[in-house]
């Protein structure tokens, strides 16, 4: 299914149609479309603005879990890419969608390029995050005796760790490393029974942000342990990047 703006949009300049990811039916049975802008957002497309040039379904998938249990249809390459989803708000995230537009040959706009191929803006959000991050932790354990802190690193060898190591790195399956790398996270969260305020949020965010460096296929994902720290390494394109978990007293 593909539509063409009735006249000239922000965001909508790059082509001369345009797919529509998903489409269902709204609470009140109204029909929604979902479309991609030069950007690569996801969002609402009003038909107002909008004639339907390509009304096929074929291609789409039915996912109505996606949609409330009301009917939903979600175009099948992305449903074939999305395994992550809960909800159709969900599809609206730029770094996991980044091979499956590169794979449909979408036009790259300079905002776009700018975001998601500087890595130097991302390695600072999730500097960022963690500034804010290790304060919460600091202020919800700080009478504990025994804490954790979070600290994320790149480097082009990992010798300085192995020469502490307390016993072998341990590899992680890549298909799996999201969801290890949310309960890395998690983990830094919980200090002797008690969990910080909105453990699941601040984690979500920080293993988002991590993510997203990773626009291209990581290498490999291990796990190596010295005595003061816990280190969940992802190798790519001949850099490792470390998110280190470190023990304070």
């Amino acid at each position: 299914m593909k539509v063409r703006c009735k006249r000239e949009l922000p965001n909508f300049k790059n082509l001369e149609e345009y797919l529509v990811i998903g489409f269902g039916l709204h609470k009140n049975k109204s029909r929604f479309y979902l479309i991609v802008d030069d950007n690569f957002a996801v969002g609402y497309g009003i038909l107002k603005h909008f004639d339907i040039i390509d009304d096929t379904t074929d291609g789409y998938t039915r996912r109505d879990d996606l949609n409330f249990g009301r009917e939903f249809y979600l175009e099948s390459e992305m449903n074939n890419s999305r395994k992550d989803l809960s909800n159709y708000w969900e599809i609206n995230h730029p770094y996991e969608n980044f091979r499956y537009f590169a794979d449909k040959k979408y036009p790259v706009s300079v905002d776009y390029e700018k975001t998601i191929f500087n890595e130097e803006n991302k390695l600072s959000r999730i500097e960022a995050a963690l500034l804010f991050i290790n304060q919460h932790l600091y202020e919800q354990f700080w009478d504990n005796t025994y804490r954790e802190e979070l600290e994320f690193y790149r480097r082009i060898s990992l010798d300085d760790l192995l020469e502490k190591k307390v016993k072998e790195p341990g590899a992680i399956d890549i298909t799996d490393y999201k969801d290890q790398l949310l309960t890395f996270i998690k983990k830094a969260f919980t200090v002797g029974g008690r969990s910080m305020d909105k453990p699941d949020d601040y984690a979500q965010t920080l293993s988002g942000l991590i993510s997203a460096l990773f626009v291209n296929e990581v290498a490999s994902v291990q796990r190596l342990e010295s005595f003061y720290e816990d280190c969940f390494i992802i190798e790519y394109e001949n850099c490792y990047y470390i998110l280190s978990r470190y023990w304070m007293s």
